[in-house]
């Protein structure tokens, strides 16, 4: 799609082109007029020096060549005349053996006339009276020099045209771009008030964006307070089902272990689709919401304290190491960031020997983690296994088997995409991407 300036550009190019055109066309056609009547002026005078060429003689009225302009005896020389007397006709010798038709009516006729050697003649007819008699003189004079002139002249004049209108253009353009620039500059700041990178844009603007921004900056701070609402009913939801639910599967427990095991066992796997079906919605909801320039995942900050706390949960000889999480904030959610890769960690620690890697790197639109570890692995084969909500592999291993499932469903709202895969380490290798709306 073309940018606004080129489309504007490209517009004023073409308008001024044609009213260039039109215009130049138009003062052709008066120069031309002009031309055409300026040439009717001298041809009228043209007449009355033939008329004085023509004297007495003996045997009545002659013409006397040696009066008439040299270019009447100079053939084809695109001046020409026909005297008619009577019954008598004279003409110039510069028509050659051609023929010059006469005009209908005296006086000028601007239409052009085909004369000698693909001439256009324009001709001027005029009657006048001696000795009693009629004389009807007609000039004619080729026009084509000065229709090759405006040719020439609508040649330039349309070529400097063009040059003007092209350096006009490069003006313009940059005169557009200069003034669409706070537009740029607005549009950047979008981009990054979506990806979470600003709270709201900036004021200092132009007087005809100021109302355009001040709405925007309105709209953002009413879905911030909605987000912010619908979060803490989500948490609140979350706190106002898990007692409910303890109370449940603690009476379940209690009372229905001893008296029927077969009813205590449907009713703990009800349990446990309800507490799973709610965790994932309450999930995804979050998810959904997106993140905001004060909830955005800030990696050299926020890994160090998930490693920190790791540390201090797994109370055992283990080392953890990180690299690659010193960069920019990403526009993800630093709560669902922090979930995800704790569940990745606490996973691998859980597993681990002695020894968990993870590795970030950003790409031009996503987040690319891996999280190694030494431990025993996992079968290709079972793969697919782990990622089921509450089936673990050992029961052996505390926990309740939800860490990598949490894990796929993040992935999946953020439309990413997760791998199982043997680790260099010789456990299990864990990678994801999370791609985020490019800013």
């Amino acid at each position: 799609m073309r940018s606004i300036g080129r489309r504007l550009g490209v517009s004023l190019f073409v308008s001024l082109l044609v009213a260039g055109l039109v215009a130049g066309q138009a003062a052709l056609w008066w120069l031309d007029r002009e031309q055409r009547q300026l040439s009717g002026r001298q041809l009228r005078d043209e007449t009355s020096s033939v008329l004085a060429a023509i004297v007495r003689g003996h045997d009545g009225l002659v013409l006397d060549q040696d009066r008439l302009d040299p270019a009447y005896r100079k053939p084809l020389s695109g001046r020409y005349f026909v005297v008619l007397i009577d019954d008598q006709r004279w003409r110039s010798r510069s028509l050659w053996d051609a023929a010059l038709p006469l005009p209908d009516r005296t006086g000028m006729d601007t239409d052009l006339q085909p004369g000698p050697g693909g001439q256009s003649l324009l001709r001027y007819r005029a009657q006048f009276r001696r000795d009693g008699q009629t004389l009807t003189v007609v000039v004619a004079q080729d026009y084509a020099p000065q229709l090759a002139k405006f040719q020439d002249l609508k040649a330039a004049a349309l070529v400097a045209w063009v040059l003007l209108l092209g350096a006009l253009a490069l003006v313009q353009q940059y005169l557009i771009r200069r003034g669409l620039r706070p537009l740029k500059g607005a549009r950047h700041q979008i981009e990054q008030l979506r990806g979470g990178q600003r709270a709201e844009l900036d004021q200092d603007v132009a007087t005809e964006l100021r109302p355009l921004v001040e709405e925007i900056n309105r709209l953002q701070r009413h879905t911030e307070q909605q987000l912010a609402r619908s979060r803490h009913a989500l948490g609140d939801l979350g706190h106002a089902l898990k007692t409910p639910l303890s109370v449940l599967r603690n009476r379940c427990n209690a009372d229905l272990q001893r008296q029927s095991p077969e009813l205590h066992r449907l009713l703990s796997d009800q349990l446990d689709q309800i507490e799973n079906a709610v965790g994932r919605a309450l999930g995804r909801a979050r998810v959904a919401a997106g993140a905001t320039a004060t909830t955005r995942f800030e990696p050299a900050r926020d890994v160090p304290l998930l490693l920190d706390t790791l540390r201090r949960a797994h109370d055992r000889p283990l080392t953890l190491t990180a690299d690659g999480h010193r960069m920019a904030p990403l526009p993800l959610e630093r709560d669902d960031m922090l979930e995800l890769l704790g569940n990745l960690m606490d996973n691998a620690c859980k597993w681990a020997r002695g020894r968990v890697a993870l590795h970030l790197s950003r790409g031009t639109d996503e987040l690319r983690v891996t999280v190694d570890d030494d431990g025993p692995g996992i079968a290709p084969e079972r793969h697919g296994e782990v990622l089921q909500r509450g089936h673990r592999l050992d029961q052996r291993v505390p926990g309740h088997g939800l860490g990598l499932a949490i894990v796929s469903d993040t992935v999946d709202a953020y439309g990413g995409t997760l791998e199982l895969g043997e680790s260099p380490l010789g456990g299990l290798r864990v990678s994801l991407r999370l791609p985020w709306a490019r800013v």
